[in-house]
């Protein structure tokens, strides 16, 4: 089995409320943007591992306690070495609340909506 390079460990899904689930990728493969869903009727955002050992991170969008889905984004960093080479890539949900940073390894951290992880 080949190696999966970190931004490659986890992909997205997002439901709306009137049941609509986007995935990252269709059954051909192609790849959405993840700004075809309308950010006001998100209520689930999952990060789904591509492989069943890693956890799989869902958050669940409490529109009647005034949250909201902001954003979603990811950030690869690079290891300099001899060799460029992507050492981790996080994965961050932004709401109007807090983040929830998943981390290539399936680790997770919430932090305030406005801290930003360096490593």
């Amino acid at each position: 089995m080949a190696k999966l390079s970190p931004n490659q460990l986890y992909t997205w899904e997002f439901e709306t409320n009137d049941g609509v689930i986007l995935k990252q990728f269709d059954e051909g493969g192609k790849e959405h943007p993840w700004t075809e869903v309308d950010k006001d009727k998100v209520v689930r955002i999952s990060l789904c591992p591509t492989l069943p050992i890693m956890p799989k991170h869902t958050i669940l969008i409490n529109h009647i306690k005034g949250e909201k889905f902001v954003r979603r984004f990811a950030r690869g960093f690079i290891k300099q070495s001899n060799n460029m080479k992507l050492s981790e890539y996080v994965h961050c949900i932004v709401t109007n609340k807090y983040r929830l940073w998943v981390f290539c390894d399936g680790k997770c951290v919430v932090t305030d909506k406005d801290h930003e992880i360096y490593i």
